[in-house]
């Protein structure tokens, strides 16, 4: 079952995230592993619910639940004593809200997060990440299975891995786009994977678009990080969240419009419209790995 993401949750929530902001910025833990299990945790979800011979979605969740249950990694250890001063708050919405805690203090980005997911005893397994070493042919494999397919999401997703994954010189680094500034300019010496990755045409084009635009890569950083986070996101929390987010514009339009009663109707009306496109858009996307 999903949470009722009510009142009461939303202040735990508001309550977590002050404990997490508080934990990078003491330097008790470092942002790049908070980011880090984030993916780990979606990855993880995604690769074990699968479908199997018959085209069932199957889950090993009961197989694993000893796992998270007894954290045995600094991260999962930070994240269950969060969650024993707010057990309302299921432990995907836990990782995903540390995810978001991450990337604003790497690099500023305030990417919204909408809480909600369903209470899941999959323990993350960064095993289960993407490895920055593979082809580029292996990472489109790797991404396909949490739905991601557009190049320019899995470049940038690739930025913030080699981020999370740099280990102890991560903590100096920032999420922005002078990675592939030095990709381009070759002022690092390139591996394989990264000479393979500049060697496909798509991928490419993604690359020298970052380096030689850092706004292009913080949307398109933004938007990939937000589809990955909500994989998993029950579609009831979803229309919610999109429906108060509507009402709010809706609530804005009135009050820049009153005098034009015209202009008022017309706003809304484009509010409400883009409100359906979004829901249109995601009913199409719709999948077994979004579970009630």
């Amino acid at each position: 079952m999903a949470p009722r993401v009510d009142e009461k949750y939303r202040e735990e929530i508001n309550k977590a995230r002050t404990e997490l902001e508080n934990l990078v910025k003491s330097k008790e833990f470092s942002a790049p592993d908070f980011l880090r299990l984030a993916y780990a945790s979606q990855f993880t979800i995604a690769t074990s619910h699968h479908n199997d011979d018959a085209g069932n979605t199957t889950s090993t969740d009961d197989a694993t639940k000893k796992k998270t249950q007894s954290p045995n990694n600094n991260s999962l250890k930070t994240i269950a004593k969060i969650k024993a001063n707010h057990p309302i708050i299921t432990y995907p919405d836990l990782y995903q809200l540390a995810g978001v805690v991450a990337v604003k203090e790497l690099g500023g980005l305030d990417i919204e997060f909408v809480p909600g997911r369903t209470e899941s005893l999959i323990s993350p397994d960064e095993s289960c990440l993407p490895d920055v070493k593979q082809s580029p042919a292996e990472l489109r494999d790797v991404f396909r299975k949490v739905e991601i397919s557009d190049p320019k999401h899995i470049v940038a997703l690739y930025g913030g891995l080699k981020l999370a994954t740099a280990g102890a010189q991560g903590a100096n680094l920032k999420l922005d786009n002078s990675y592939f500034v030095d990709l381009v300019d070759k002022k690092k010496d390139l591996s394989p994977a990264e000479k393979a990755l500049l060697d496909d045409p798509e991928f490419h084009n993604c690359i020298r678009c970052y380096a030689t635009h850092k706004e292009d890569f913080f949307e398109d950083y933004e938007e990939a990080h937000k589809k990955l986070a909500d994989l998993g996101l029950p579609y009831s929390t979803f229309i919610k969240s999109t429906l108060e987010k509507s009402a709010s514009q809706v609530k804005k339009v009135l009050g820049a419009q009153k005098a034009v009663g015209v202009g008022v109707a017309v706003a809304a009306a484009v509010v409400i419209l883009s409100f359906f496109y979004v829901i249109n858009r995601r009913t199409a996307k719709h999948s077994p790995h979004q579970f009630q």
